[in-house]
């Protein structure tokens, strides 16, 4: 399923329809990054391929997929669009004539005062009916004070202009309500202390190259930063000098992101950014390595590397096993993951633990290669082969003993399972030297030889002590 849906009634083929009243209506109040969000996600919703994805449309669009889930959050503020609580999230986009819902029949003369002052605050034009309707619906639907609404109307007249767009109107009230902001006075006293960040937000927006009037939606965030968050000023100014161009959406996902992660000071902001920059780099080498690709890596950042760094690996010692995995034809992130799993149980993580190991595990292939031999058999060694030569070693039984146990099965159908077969016995008896089975051996009768089948041509493998490596691999 892809990320973006819609409902039946926005089902169409081959075109995009698009509502006359999102474009009069939401547009005109909507910042570009969020229409074009909107607009690429409702082309894309018809659509399960690769590009209908949070990451593909940010690559698009140039945008972070933090900015383009905080284009959506505003739609979905408007009842535009619906964000489910999915792994990975969903967005399902709704009828623009079913978002302002149901109106109610309500009685003008309740609301006459009200009427009158709302006029007077949105001088720039008339007030439409339909427009009064959502007002009074608001109200009805809420504990939301008369007063209080005009109040958040001369707020918004201010930021906006005298012509200012309901629906604006409607979502700052929405937004107060929520927080139980619902009278007078203390609508009031929100509002002029959302107000008292204009001086502050003066030096953001000249950091981050933003030209145009603040509104309430910037005052909303710098007051989640400075209140919520508790970044300062000379934190947030210096942020956003780093987000130069990237607008207040991005500024907001990267407060966020540092506070998430505890960095509150430049100081350690800088220090995690510095890290972050490492582990995607990082993320991307071990990716290009394997030989696979995915737009955004912070996913294997939080999943994969935050975990093996803490485990003690450094980043030469994570791509040589990357190194080690695709020439040895694990190539995905998960088999990785795997490998290094198995790694860090038999205590493995630096390069020098690492090339020891294959030098042991190649010394031990040797062996179990030269048995092969004394068995007859010409081909690569198989994990099947180390399991056996594993269990041999746990009887403790003599390399010489088993050497001896392969000349013996030479010829046999399985010489293997005979050469175990016969070390099983020597176990039980107590043999532990080849004098000891030459003497057991001359009071039991000969085992009658058969004809080998056709021997497998042997041949050589380059990267075969990295593929014992790989296969090996026993957790202790």
């Amino acid at each position: 399923m892809g990320f973006c849906d819609r409902e039946k009634q926005l089902m169409t083929e081959g075109v995009t329809c698009i509502d006359n009243r999102f474009i009069l209506n939401y547009v005109p109040d909507a910042h570009g990054k969020c229409v074009a969000v909107y607009l690429l996600g409702l082309a894309l919703a018809d659509s399960d391929g690769t590009d209908n994805s949070c990451e593909a449309m940010a690559a698009k669009l140039e945008l972070s997929p933090e900015e383009v889930m905080a284009a959506y959050r505003y739609w979905e503020e408007l009842g535009l669009v619906h964000i489910t609580f999915d792994n990975p999230p969903k967005v399902i986009y709704l009828s623009v004539r079913e978002a302002a819902g149901g109106l109610k029949k309500v009685k003008p003369s309740k609301y006459a005062r009200f009427t009158r002052e709302m006029q007077s605050v949105i001088q720039g034009r008339m007030i439409t009916t339909n427009e009064f309707d959502q007002y009074y619906t608001f109200l009805e639907d809420s504990n939301f004070e008369q007063d209080a609404l005009v109040a958040v109307a001369k707020y918004c007249a201010a930021l906006k202009g005298s012509d200012i767009n309901y629906r604006y109107i409607l979502t700052v009230a929405r937004n107060l309500r929520q927080k139980g902001i619902t009278t007078l006075a203390v609508v009031q006293e929100a509002l002029d202390s959302q107000q008292k960040y204009d001086e502050d937000l003066k030096f953001v927006f000249k950091a981050l190259g933003i030209t145009r009037k603040t509104d309430h939606s910037d005052r909303e965030m710098y007051r989640k930063w400075s209140k919520d968050y508790g970044f300062t000023a000379e934190v947030i100014v210096a942020v956003a000098k780093a987000h130069r161009g990237k607008g207040m959406p991005a500024l907001d996902a990267a407060l966020g992101e540092y506070y998430r992660k505890g960095a509150l000071s430049v100081t350690e902001i800088t220090s995690y950014v510095q890290r972050k920059e490492k582990l995607v780099a990082l993320a991307k080498e071990i990716n290009r390595t394997i030989g696979v690709y995915y737009q955004s890596v912070d996913s294997i950042i939080d999943e994969y590397l935050v975990s093996w760094l803490a485990k003690g690996y450094s980043e030469e010692t994570l791509v040589a096993v990357a190194k080690y995995c695709f020439r040895s034809g694990i190539r995905t992130l998960h088999g990785l993951a795997s490998i290094i799993d198995k790694l860090y149980k038999n205590g493995i993580t630096t390069l020098e633990a690492l090339d020891e190991y294959l030098r042991e595990v190649s010394q031990k292939d040797k062996k179990i290669k030269y048995v092969l031999e004394k068995c007859g058999i010409e081909r690569n060694v198989t994990n099947n082969d180390r399991a056996l030569f594993r269990t041999w070693e746990g009887w403790d039984m003599p390399f010489e003993l088993v050497c001896y146990a392969a000349e013996n099965a030479a010829g046999t159908t399985s010489p293997m399972a005979c050469v175990n077969r016969t070390l099983s016995s020597y176990k039980r008896s107590g043999v532990r030297s080849v004098e000891q089975a030459k003497a057991a051996a001359t009071t039991a009768a000969p085992a009658k030889k058969v004809t080998a089948g056709t021997e497998i041509q042997r041949s050589e493998y380059s990267d075969e002590q990295l593929n014992a490596l790989f296969t090996s691999l026993e957790d202790e």
